[in-house]
């Protein structure tokens, strides 16, 4: 019998979708005070060994994220490990690779995080920020908009989460411009270039968007020279990585009058200190990389679990499967 590790408020929310497993798995759940148990009849279980571990945002931000981690490590090797998370730039993941057989991630994200990057573009074109100002002051003053047709996207890094956006801006009437590796067309994107050609298509961009994940190649991409060949009337957003932008550099281009904008639901550190200027900078929309953060995401991420569930119980090829190349030295 395979023996799955969860955390105990996941499998509440989907027990009811695992019944008639007992007989193949046997689950066990770490609960928020960092204790682990079988989920069947309540009894402690000291020095869990795991075939099977769902790692997802009810671990992540509970409170014994790391003793679930350890415990994972200590075991020295799993049979398959899903994650909620599309990325692999965390260390712990990574370790977590190391070890496993099969490591699955998850996309499901990208849904909310497309109608946040929604939101700050709106927020950006219809200048919420001065209306919200004025509506403080009581001042009547019609400030001219801009519209999202028409409106020019250049979205860096367009895999799922850039797909999702492309999408939905052009529903709405915009030009989607997606940068990735890969050649061809993508569903959401009105033209595909190539990474080496984003500098180029700056000048045309009324709002960039980074969607890509953190490499040696992409760290700090997000630099003086390339924010001074956006346009002044332009919005930067970031939901890929904070160490993609170079901070500094864009305080000091926002003070310069190019980019016109930034919203970041990721920074460089995390969480973002008290004394940081890009809380209180009036060109700057800071949010704590809680982008995903709805109902619908976790339930997004336990379909995923469960589908793979029953193809690894199947024995049939499991979605999302990261290559063990991945996480080779």
């Amino acid at each position: 019998m395979k023996t799955c590790l969860l955390h105990a408020t996941t499998f509440a929310r989907i027990r009811e979708r695992l019944k008639g497993l007992e007989h193949k798995i046997e689950f066990i759940v770490m609960d928020e005070d960092g204790l682990f148990s079988h989920a069947g009849d309540g009894s402690v279980v000291h020095h869990p060994k795991p075939d099977i571990v769902f790692g997802n945002t009810d671990v992540w931000f509970g409170s014994h994220a790391r003793d679930f981690m350890i415990t994972v490590l200590k075991t020295g090797g799993i049979d398959w490990f899903q994650s909620s998370a599309a990325g692999l730039d965390n260390a712990a993941l990574i370790s977590v690779g190391k070890i496993s057989r099969i490591y699955t991630t998850n996309h499901t994200q990208s849904e909310a995080m497309a109608e946040w990057a929604l939101w700050q573009a709106f927020d950006f074109l219809k200048h919420g920020p001065q209306h919200r100002a004025q509506q403080a002051d009581g001042a009547w003053e019609r400030v001219e908009m801009r519209e999202m047709m028409d409106s020019r996207w250049l979205i860096v890094g367009f895999g799922s989460i850039g797909s999702a956006v492309g999408k939905r801006v052009q529903l709405l009437g915009g030009h989607v411009t997606g940068a990735r590796r890969s050649p061809g067309p993508a569903e959401g994107a009105d033209h595909i270039v190539p990474m080496a050609l984003v500098k180029s298509e700056l000048a045309q961009a009324d709002i960039v968007l980074l969607s890509l994940p953190l490499t040696d190649e992409t760290a700090r991409m997000v630099d003086a020279e390339f924010l001074s060949a956006m346009r002044p009337d332009a919005l930067l957003m970031n939901l890929g990585r904070g160490p993609l932008v170079d901070e500094a550099a864009l305080l000091a281009a926002l003070d310069a009058g190019r980019p016109a904008f930034a919203a970041l639901d990721v920074t460089v550190e995390e969480p973002l200190p008290k004394d940081s200027p890009l809380w209180r900078h009036p060109k700057v929309a800071v949010t704590p990389h809680d982008s995903a953060a709805t109902a619908a995401t976790y339930i997004r991420a336990d379909e995923t679990f469960l589908d793979n569930l029953q193809r690894y119980l199947a024995g049939e090829p499991l979605k999302h499967v990261v290559s063990p190349e991945t996480f080779a030295d």
